[in-house]
């Protein structure tokens, strides 16, 4: 008989099977996050840091350096959910609504890979955060 679960292509996590498609698609996702995180993280090094004699091309180049800044936020936030994510598959907690202790459904999931609770927990979240 075969074991439910499998390891990764690293071949040092075990994974229950039925959940090797999330799996996948949060390492991916993961990755893709992660260059474009680094991106940023060059092109803020790399921003010059004097002030041009040009107000104009200053104040532009400082709302570039703004708006990067703001990416570089929301893409660490974004790691951190898939990190949290990809814990909870390898500690067989995943789709497990962390409030409502309810199974959060595969269409959720699939839609939403790194959710941590159902729809409904979710939205009173979101109605709370207004």
């Amino acid at each position: 008989m075969k074991s439910p679960t499998t390891s990764s292509q690293r071949g040092e996590e075990k994974i229950d099977r039925k959940w090797l498609w999330h799996y996948r698609t949060l390492r991916g996702l993961w990755r893709r996050l992660m260059r474009e995180h680094d991106e940023h993280r060059h092109a803020v090094a790399e921003a010059p840091l004097e002030h041009d004699v040009d107000w104009a091309e200053t104040a532009s180049d400082e709302a570039e350096r703004d708006i990067i800044y703001a990416e570089l936020c929301a893409e660490e936030g974004a790691l951190a959910e898939v990190d949290a994510a990809l814990d909870r598959l390898r500690r067989g907690t995943y789709g497990v609504c962390e409030e409502s202790g309810k199974v959060i459904p595969d269409e959720r999931l699939r839609a939403v890979p790194w959710t941590r609770f159902t729809r409904e927990v979710a939205e009173r979240h979101e109605r709370q955060a207004r």
